[in-house]
């Protein structure tokens, strides 16, 4: 498609709609996954009913083990994702994300069973390691320079519609139509990447130069021959060739670097911290934990928990506006302080409702607007960018990849242990557990050395200094 059109650019003098618009398309794998994160919270009350598409009401440990299965299931595919990505390209591996999440959708329409719900929620799980590993890639390989961090937004933005839309389809429509809908969107994806162009690093890396040059061409608005074009070109050429001549090295050797295994460590650390939030699991749950607080406002839980999305889109865009203005430390550690408050007020007010003693109906949703807001204004979003400026491109790949294979297994266990507490010890006790892991990753942000502006030596520098207090 670049190709033929490559005659249109002759006389133009460069513009971003294109990148604005493949970007765009990519991205749509966030919104999928944003419904399928959001798709259990108005499903719950279906499958508990007397009523359930699978002929009888799911315990809490079913629901338990559906809510966790997608993310344990994602930690497997992690590597092999990465891995097609430099065999058959970045479009076609976005593309082949769409199938197991159509599969699994079409699963849930026509084998109405416990065994199929959880493979189909396995099989979208699967997809959602692509969506985090590859999409990314693609808009950053497919940006110019400095719309990097705008085009980039558009994953969080787009994720946390699907949450939206899944939210208020799922509020207003039964179980079959919500599937319907989340299918046909599916499908709408998978088409569209039809019509985008692999990214330029690819075709670079592939020895395709000819598709290459007229990509960045297209994309930039540019004719073929332009400066900019061929400098582009140029960098990508010499980045990969400073990588095919770097040393290979090993985990063990890796790990033998006392700056990059500090800097693991404190990742990982980190990593469990934002993991085991509490905040992702109000998303999961969010109609079953509204309906624990006994709000007696005049709206459904279902309705209220709209809100959730909408708040997180907002403190989204807040983050995109002063992330670059403000330093990671205090955003990373600020989050996770505000969030422990949340998480603590909520199981506070809880409890005292648990106790007989009347509250403000609507202190509790105050307190999970708070927390979901904190999730996608830095508790989630931070240790991805600190993570991206704390490694260098020798290691980043392998460090990466094990930190999101981690990740994966790690929310999987906290939203399957979810439940189990709850009914150990009470929804109050739960949330009250999370703001003390709140308060714990605000302690492991400060001992994170700070990256904004730094550069890799500055960075590495202070991983290896041995340090009596965080600074």
């Amino acid at each position: 498609m670049v190709v033929e059109l490559k005659t249109q650019l002759q006389n133009l003098k460069g513009h971003t709609y294109w990148q604005w618009l493949f970007g765009t398309i990519a991205s749509l794998g966030f919104l999928v996954y944003g419904l399928e994160a959001a798709w259990l919270s108005p499903t719950t009350k279906h499958l508990q009913s007397a009523d359930s598409p699978l002929g009888y009401p799911l315990s809490n440990s079913a629901i338990s083990w559906i809510g966790s299965i997608n993310c344990f299931s994602s930690a497997f595919f992690v590597i092999a994702f990465s891995y097609s990505a430099d065999r058959f390209g970045r479009k076609w591996v976005v593309f082949a994300i769409t199938i197991p999440v159509m599969l699994s959708i079409l699963l849930r329409l026509f084998v109405p069973n416990i065994i199929a719900l959880l493979i189909a929620r396995a099989l979208a799980g699967s997809a959602a390691s692509g969506v985090f590993v590859i999409i990314p890639m693609y808009i950053r390989e497919l940006s110019q320079t400095n719309l990097v961090g705008a085009t980039g937004s558009l994953n969080i933005l787009l994720q946390n519609m699907g949450f939206l839309i899944m939210y208020l389809i799922g509020a207003y429509f039964e179980y079959y139509t919500v599937l319907w809908i989340y299918l046909t969107i599916t499908i709408l994806m998978a088409c569209l990447i039809t019509l985008v162009p692999d990214s330029p690093a690819y075709l670079v890396k592939r020895g395709r130069l000819n598709e290459a040059f007229a990509t960045v061409a297209f994309l930039r608005g540019r004719s073929i021959d332009d400066k900019e074009v061929k400098t582009e070109i140029e960098s990508m050429q010499q980045q990969e060739e400073q990588f095919k001549n770097q040393p290979k090295l090993s985990l063990k050797e890796i790990f033998k670097n006392k700056a990059w295994r500090r800097g693991f460590i404190l990742l990982l650390a980190s990593w469990v911290t934002q993991t085991w939030n509490g905040s992702f699991a109000i998303v999961t749950y969010a109609s079953i934990v509204l309906q624990a607080t006994g709000s007696n406002l005049s709206i459904s839980p279902e309705i209220q928990s709209v809100s959730f999305p909408i708040i997180m889109i907002i403190a989204s865009f807040t983050l995109t506006a002063i992330a670059e203005r403000c330093g990671r430390k205090p955003l990373h550690a600020g989050a996770y302080l505000l969030s422990s408050i949340a998480h603590t007020g909520l199981g506070v007010s809880l409890l005292i409702q648990q106790t007989g003693y009347p509250i403000s109906s609507w202190l509790p949703i105050l307190c999970m607007i708070l927390a979901v807001a904190t999730y996608a204004g830095g508790v989630r979003s931070m240790p991805y960018i600190i993570s991206v400026e704390l490694f260098n491109f020798q290691v980043r790949a392998k460090l990466l990849g094990l930190l999101h294979t981690f990740g994966w297994s790690s929310v999987s266990t906290q939203l399957f242990a979810f439940g189990p507490l709850v009914d150990s010890f009470g929804l109050h006790y739960t949330f009250i557990l999370f703001g003390v892991i709140n308060l714990l990753g605000a302690c492991i942000a400060m001992f994170i050395p700070e990256t904004r502006g730094k550069t890799e030596e500055e960075v590495m520098g202070k991983l290896d200094k041995k340090r009596k207090c965080p600074s």
